[in-house]
Formats: C-alpha cells, sequence, structure tokens
C-alpha cells in the first residue's frame, strides 16, 4: 500500500487525533510503576486531578463507581496474579458532574530497559453508549446481563462468607408486544428508557439495576435483613407504575411481572437463581399478572417444571423401576395375573408419581422411549419368573395412547416377545376405556391387529364416563377393569346396579371382571355377592417390587 494512501495517518496526524481524544475525555492513560509504586494519569473521562495516587489500585478506589469496584480489583488482582494476559476491565465511574460513564481498560506489563522496572502500561476508553465492550446496554446505560452475572457470582460468594441474603427481583412488562405492535419499535425503544429511567428514580442504592434482553430488567439487593424489606421494594414498584408513562404526548400505562429469588438460600448458583426467578415470573403471569411471586421450591408449578428439566435423563440414569400389583381370584385368593407399574426416584424431585410425569412425559414426547422401557423390562421380568416356573396367567403393561397409535409398536411388541421368548399370550395391554375409543375413531384395525397377534387386551378405569358399549362389543377384549371410582362407593344402591350391569355385561361377552382399588373387607364382601370374580387392591397387596413378587409365586399364593 502507498504511504500516500488515505488510510495512512503519520506521527503528527496521529498525535493531533490522540490528543483531541485525550481533551475530549474520550480516552485516558495511566503508567503504574510497580517496583517504586508511582502513578501517571492523563485522562479527562473523570473530571478529576489526581496528585497522590501512588499505584493503580488507590486509583481504582478513587475513580470506580462503588457497585462496581470489587469487581475492578478483582480484574486487576486477576492480571497481577497471571490468570489473564493482559490488563482486561470494564467498569462504570461517576464523573465529578455527576454523570455515570463507562469505561474499558487495557493493561500490560513491561520491562522499561532503562531503569529495569516493571511499569503496568494502561489505556483508558470512554465507552458509555458505544458497542466496544459487552459490560452495558448502549440504550439503557445500565449493565446488561453478562456484566450482571459477573457480579451476581461475587455477590453469592461474599453473601455466603459474611452469612447475609441478597434477593433478586426480575421484572417482565406483559403487554410490551403491544406497545411495540400499536406504536412502532423506535417509539418502544423510548418506553424501555423511560421506564428504566423511572426504575433508577425509585430504587435506592442499595439496589443493583440491569437491563436484560427483550422488556425484562432485574434488581440485585446486596443485602437485606427481613423479606418485607423486598416486598415493599415489589410493592413500590407496581404503586409507582399505577400512573401512566408520558412518552410523545402518549399515556403508556404498563403491566409487570415480578418474581424474587434469594441467594444464597435458594441457590448459590447464578444460573439457577436466574431460572427460579422465571419460574416466579410465570407463577406471576399465570395468577392474573400486576402481582409478584417470591419462589418457593415447594410450589407445584417449579416441581412441574423440575420434572420436565430431569425427566429426559431419567432412563440413562437408572431413575425409573417397576413395582409389581397381583391380580387377585376372588374365589380362591389365589394370584392369577400382575400388573407393571412405573415408579421414578429423583435426587432433587424426590418421589414422582405416575400421575405427575407421565402427562408431562406425554407431551414433551418423551412417553414412547419410556413406555418401551416399561415393555422390555415387564416382559424380561415375565420371562425369568416363567423359567423359574412361576405360575401366573399373564403380566399387563399400561400402554399411552400416543405410544399405542405408532406404526412401530406392534412390531416391538414382536420383537421383544421374540428377544425374551414369551408367548403373545402372556402378555396384556392395557389401554384406556378413553383410549379405546379414540383408537376407534381414527384406526380401528390396530386392536385388531394386537389381537389377531396374541396379545390381550384390559380396559382399564372402566366406568369413568367415557362408556362405549358397540366397542366393547366390537373387539375380543381380555379383561375389564373397573375404575376405583365405583369401587369406592359400592355400597350405595346406584353403584351396585352399575357394577352388577357390567358383570352381566362382562359374562355375557365372556370377559374377565377386575375390581381395581378393594381396600376393605366390606367392599370385597359386597363384590364378591355381585359376581366378580377378580380382585386388584390394597386390601390383597400394594404394588411390589419384583423380589417380593417373587416370593409370592414361590409359595404359590
Amino acid at each position: 500500500m502507498s504511504t500516500n494512501s488515505r488510510d495512512h495517518l503519520d506521527g503528527k496526524e496521529f498525535d493531533l487525533i490522540y490528543r483531541h481524544a485525550l481533551n475530549m475525555g474520550d480516552i485516558g492513560i495511566c503508567k503504574w510503576n510497580i517496583d517504586k509504586d508511582e502513578m501517571y494519569i492523563s485522562e479527562k473521562i473523570t473530571g478529576y486531578e489526581f496528585n497522590n495516587i501512588k499505584n493503580m489500585f488507590q486509583y481504582l478506589n478513587a475513580i470506580v463507581y462503588h457497585k462496581d469496584r470489587e469487581l475492578a480489583i478483582q480484574d486487576l488482582e486477576d492480571y497481577l496474579n497471571g490468570h489473564t494476559i493482559f490488563y482486561p476491565s470494564t467498569f462504570r465511574v461517576k464523573s465529578k458532574t455527576g454523570e455515570i460513564k463507562w469505561v474499558l481498560i487495557r493493561g500490560k506489563i513491561f520491562q522499561d530497559e532503562n531503569i529495569k522496572d516493571k511499569i503496568l502500561h494502561v489505556l483508558m476508553l470512554n465507552v458509555t453508549g458505544s458497542k466496544l465492550h459487552e459490560g452495558h446496554d448502549t440504550m439503557t446505560n445500565l449493565v446488561n446481563h453478562k456484566f450482571f452475572l459477573r457480579k451476581l457470582k461475587k455477590a453469592i460468594a461474599t453473601a455466603k462468607a459474611q452469612n447475609k441474603q441478597g434477593a433478586l427481583i426480575y421484572i417482565d412488562i406483559d403487554n410490551f408486544v403491544n406497545i411495540n405492535n400499536n406504536y412502532g419499535f423506535q417509539f418502544g425503544n423510548l418506553v424501555i428508557k423511560e421506564f428504566s429511567q423511572s426504575l433508577s428514580y425509585i430504587l435506592d442504592d442499595s439496589c443493583e439495576l440491569a437491563k436484560f434482553p427483550g422488556d425484562k430488567f432485574m434488581i440485585m439487593v446486596y443485602d437485606f435483613y427481613d423479606t418485607g424489606e423486598i416486598e415493599e421494594v415489589c410493592n413500590k414498584i407496581y404503586e409507582y407504575f399505577k400512573k401512566p408513562l408520558e412518552i410523545m404526548g402518549n399515556q403508556i400505562y404498563i403491566n409487570l411481572s415480578i418474581g424474587v429469588t434469594f441467594f444464597p438460600k435458594d441457590s448459590s448458583d447464578e444460573i439457577e437463581l436466574l431460572k427460579f426467578c422465571d419460574f416466579a415470573v410465570s407463577q406471576s403471569k399465570l395468577s392474573g399478572k400486576n402481582v409478584y411471586t417470591i419462589f418457593n421450591k415447594a410450589d407445584s408449578y417449579f416441581r412441574k417444571t423440575l420434572i420436565e428439566s430431569e425427566i429426559l435423563n431419567a432412563i440413562d440414569n437408572n431413575e425409573f423401576f417397576l413395582l409389581y400389583q397381583p391380580k387377585v381370584d376372588i374365589s380362591s385368593n389365589r394370584i392369577t395375573s400382575l400388573e407393571a407399574l412405573i415408579r421414578w426416584q429423583n435426587d432433587k424431585l424426590g418421589f414422582i408419581s405416575p400421575g405427575e410425569f407421565i402427562h408431562i412425559a406425554e407431551g414433551k414426547g418423551y412417553i414412547v422411549q419410556i413406555g418401551n422401557w416399561v415393555l422390555e423390562e415387564a416382559i424380561k421380568t415375565a420371562s425369568l419368573w416363567k423359567k423359574k416356573g412361576y405360575e401366573f396367567e399373564t403380566i399387563s403393561v399400561n400402554i399411552s395412547p400416543i405410544q399405542l397409535k405408532r406404526k412401530d409398536f406392534i412390531p416391538t411388541l414382536l420383537s421383544l416377545c421374540k428377544k425374551y421368548n414369551i408367548p403373545h399370550s402372556l402378555l396384556e395391554i392395557e389401554i384406556t376405556e378413553r383410549t379405546l375409543m379414540g383408537t376407534c375413531e381414527e384406526n380401528v384395525g390396530i386392536i385388531n391387529d394386537l389381537i389377531e397377534s396374541g396379545f390381550r387386551i384390559a380396559i382399564d378405569d372402566f366406568g369413568t364416563g367415557f362408556s362405549n358399549l358397540i366397542s366393547l362389543i366390537e373387539f375380543p377384549i381380555s379383561t375389564l377393569k373397573i375404575d376405583k371410582s365405583i369401587i369406592d362407593n359400592i355400597e350405595s344402591e346406584k353403584n351396585k346396579l352399575v357394577f352388577k350391569s357390567i358383570v352381566t355385561l362382562g359374562k355375557y361377552l365372556k370377559f374377565k371382571i377386575i375390581a381395581e382399588g378393594v381396600e376393605t373387607k366390606e367392599q370385597l364382601d359386597i363384590l364378591t355377592k355381585l359376581g366378580c370374580n377378580g380382585i386388584q387392591g390394597y386390601y390383597f397387596y400394594k404394588p411390589l417390587p419384583k423380589e417380593e413378587i417373587e416370593k409370592l409365586l414361590e409359595k404359590g399364593v
């Protein structure tokens, strides 16, 4: 490239630009003679004169905004201790005129050839409103989420060391999308700026306000004594924004959802704390918005969300296991069949019942993987018991409608039966009455295919309000399981009549009838008189581990 290029600056031109930038307060330079503890400072960013500063630590203590001071000093210590290859730092300063400015620091130690001293050369840049660094939000001049996470990590460590507690208050503007749609994005930016300035006005010096992506803000309270103080902050925010913001002649009402979490009580991990805040905000939205929610690990919403995140790895972590509940012949009191029931034990959640996680697994698309695991475990166990010579008619497995309708469902069954060498008739597929009706509407053939392949079909939860006699007549179903809700009130004449009708229908269609949830001798006696031939419930056996079932089968009970 020619030396006459317009991009080329000679020494005089560069010196002129440098001096202009220095005078305008855009840059500054410092030199710290580490060996002699002497400082040279030339900067107009802060507007102060420094006459008695001897080292970089004193300089940082003098210029850094108090909320950023700990991190700024830590950055310098990290460099001096060899943790970074150069000295990088970003922080705020409060100038002599009271203006908050963002400063970007870059520095490196050089050995002076003449005096042999180590000198830290530092370049300071005023980056307020620019994107030269990742420390602040250029629109609001607030701390952004990346810098906030660094500050939060430091605050957590300090709180733990000093046995204190801090709080995070997460704010979401609920109606911001509507504001953007009605007034445009430029107007929306003005709303964000006005909102941030209003928040800064409301909050006292003990709080750190940060701008998160979109229309979200985070407040960190470094230290408090009582949760009432945090509730007071939330109420103060809601009270203030009952009044509209005045923007370009428009009155803009702001709706907010707020979530609160505490550290280190709720967690010592900054990312997890943000998740907890998000949970709490979501709960506020569900509660009707314009309310605040204090995070609680016992909340059902949090538990549901944690189930969603934990269920993905439950199989790989061997957290699922099967229990088996016997079905008993009412005339002989002997075990005829067994039902495989999935259970889940998790380190974070403890015991999770199928009622909690099955519908979540269906909604998240994990039910097929879980269902196939249950099938293989149950078939493998049935094969083992048959090899040991134990007598039982069937082992039954509950099947989700999602799993049932997959094209590979029947091939999977056939493959597993072949793999573990069991006859198809040993496996009973349990589907709910609702599933039976749905299957009839969408794909009648799948039930027929299962029956023709030799598998038995049991209708679970029968009598819960979805009865379809035509469906029952159409298929040669092996078993009807009468729902516990009918058995619970079997002493009522209405329920006796319903049950007796089902037994009569079952005998006509050659179905086996199983009463679910039998818990008392009184229920057993009534069911016996009504002609029931099978019982499942705690009166005889609760769901048991495989080892306990083996003991029963070995005795031939």
